[in-house]
């Protein structure tokens, strides 16, 4: 990948996000669909395709400045050059927004197991909404981050009303030192 040590020393590291990747590990195995949204840099869309077994990655990147880089690391990778990856600028939203497209949307074309990573900053919970249908398929597992307490408790109760088993990750120590914001993971095993 192409990274700036300036501010994505934590990737370079194998720091970024490291209180994941059990669950990372766990989520993924056997798992027929992986679906990224908020792909940014790619980090998460080249591990499902070099690291799992999946014969679908969708890759969900709207911000047309992370969509050039996300564009730039996939083409370093040669894994990334295949049919199993579908790359999309569309917004991910719920059922109400006419500007963004449901998950539900992709429900009929993917295979379970089915991974979903979400990291949008701030539209966990709608595009939760939009996802009804999807979320109703058997084997639906889910890694969301969230950025706020009121977003984790959105998210929590719309998965919880749904049959989902949740787990907050904790960041780890480090991350309360390298960066100012604080994040959360939201883990669901459906």
């Amino acid at each position: 990948m192409n990274l700036n040590l300036m501010h994505q020393t934590q990737i370079f590291l194998g720091l970024f996000e490291r209180e994941t990747y059990p669950w990372l590990m766990r989520l993924s195995q056997n798992i027929s669909t992986a679906i990224d949204i908020g792909a940014a840099y790619g980090e998460y869309t080249l591990f499902f395709l070099r690291n799992t077994t999946a014969s679908q990655v969708y890759a969900f990147e709207p911000d047309a400045a992370m969509l050039s880089h996300l564009k730039n690391n996939l083409e370093l990778n040669p894994e990334a050059n295949t049919e199993r990856l579908i790359l999309s600028k569309k917004f991910l939203g719920g059922p109400n927004l006419k500007s963004a497209v449901c998950l539900d949307s992709l429900a009929e074309r993917i295979s379970v197991p089915c991974f979903i990573k979400m990291d949008v900053d701030g539209a966990e919970a709608e595009i939760l909404s939009g996802a009804t249908v999807m979320n109703a398929l058997p084997d639906i597992r889910w890694l969301i981050e969230t950025h706020s307490t009121e977003l984790e408790r959105a998210c929590v109760i719309q998965l919880e009303r749904l049959g989902f088993k949740t787990k907050i990750v904790r960041n780890a120590w480090w991350r309360y030192i390298a960066t100012r914001n604080s994040v959360r993971s939201r883990i669901t095993d459906g």
